[in-house]
């Protein structure tokens, strides 16, 4: 039985944190420590899609990011070097964004870094563990799914 003293909102927050603060640490101990997690989120996904043609409207709809803050954040990694920009023949005012290749080496070391730093966390805990642990993610995430759903159709009402 789960000890209804605990709430599992806090045990996540506090999980979040240690593993946020670990991957902090790791990446200064590495040298990329000027990558953002918002760099990194940008980076891994122009490197995933580096075979079409990537605009900002993909990454501020990726990321869930408003334009001026994408902005910014592209003109600051592109002074720092890892992505570039470049014209589209067919309409130069448009612009696709291109990781360079410092900004390739740095997805590599940095999912090398993640890959290490999942085995790591995972050490001691079994297959079986994992999979009831992915099962019991899944159900929160839909519960709370459900409550978003259930919350905006009561919201509806109210405003009728």
């Amino acid at each position: 039985m789960v000890d209804s003293r605990k709430r599992i909102g806090l045990e996540i927050r506090k999980l979040d944190h240690m593993l946020s603060r670990n991957l902090t640490a790791n990446v200064k101990a590495s040298g990329i420590d000027e990558i953002t997690l918002m760099h990194g989120w940008i980076i891994r996904y122009l490197y995933e899609n580096r075979n079409e043609e990537v605009f900002q409207k993909d990454i501020e709809k990726n990321c869930s990011v408003g334009r001026s803050t994408v902005t910014n954040i592209i003109k600051l990694m592109e002074k720092r070097g890892y992505l570039c920009r470049e014209a589209v023949e067919k309409d130069a005012r448009l612009k696709r964004v291109l990781l360079t290749e410092k900004g390739i080496h740095t997805h590599e070391a940095i999912e090398a870094l993640i890959d290490r730093m999942n085995e790591r966390t995972l050490e001691g805990i079994s297959d079986e563990e994992l999979e009831v642990f992915d099962r019991v993610v899944e159900r929160l995430k839909e519960n709370i799914r459900r409550q978003q759903e259930e919350q905006a159709v009561e919201g509806e009402e109210v405003d009728d």
